[in-house]
């Protein structure tokens, strides 16, 4: 919903602004400070509601849907805090890795456990990009098996139970929050 015009008022928390125009991003009372000249939209119990990301904000979240050209990301973390708003964010193939990459196919699958950054500042769809060795995926598992993925050498993917052979666009640290240890002793042998 409007609420006003970003000469009248800044938006604060539970609002955004575009083109000049300061919207809610959030259901709840506005509030105005006319003394700070800030809006911001709380929640019934006075609470202030969560602003949407900014750039450079770093979310983690999980693939719920993995097209052709992108990515869809339901962000569960926001800077290592828990984020429970139901926002999606969006992840280009050409801001998932410097290198040329054909399909998102080929480097994340539905279910896998990312890392990304912001691109934009709140704006929906939040768009994310996961260039950079601290951004991509930190779990990931099997697509024929379920089984937790083991990374053997730079982005190449093991199954343990299965023996499948996957691709992702992994972070510097993958599995460590979840207690994998990397086996680079299973890479496939070069001739």
């Amino acid at each position: 919903e409007q609420l006003c015009v970003i000469e009248e008022l800044s938006p604060s928390y539970g609002t955004y602004e575009k083109d000049g125009i300061v919207y809610a991003a959030a259901p709840g009372e506005v509030s105005m400070d006319l003394k700070e000249r800030i809006i911001k939209v709380l929640q019934s119990n006075g609470k202030m509601k969560l602003a949407l990301p900014v750039r450079g904000d770093i979310l983690m979240g999980e693939v719920i849907n993995a097209y052709e050209q992108r990515a869809e990301i339901a962000i569960v973390r926001r800077n290592n805090e828990d984020f429970y708003s139901g926002l999606i964010g969006e992840i280009h193939v050409s801001n998932v890795t410097r290198r040329f990459v054909k399909s998102m196919h080929d480097v994340l699958r539905v279910n896998d456990i990312v890392r990304a950054s912001t691109m934009n500042t709140h704006e929906i769809p939040t768009k994310l990009s996961l260039v950079g060795p601290e951004f991509g995926v930190v779990f990931a598992k099997c697509s024929r098996c379920g089984n937790p993925l083991t990374l053997t050498t730079y982005n190449n993917m093991f199954c343990l139970r299965c023996e499948n052979r996957e691709t992702r666009e992994v972070a510097k640290d993958y599995g460590q929050q979840f207690g994998l240890e990397a086996r680079p002793d299973l890479a496939p042998k070069r001739r």
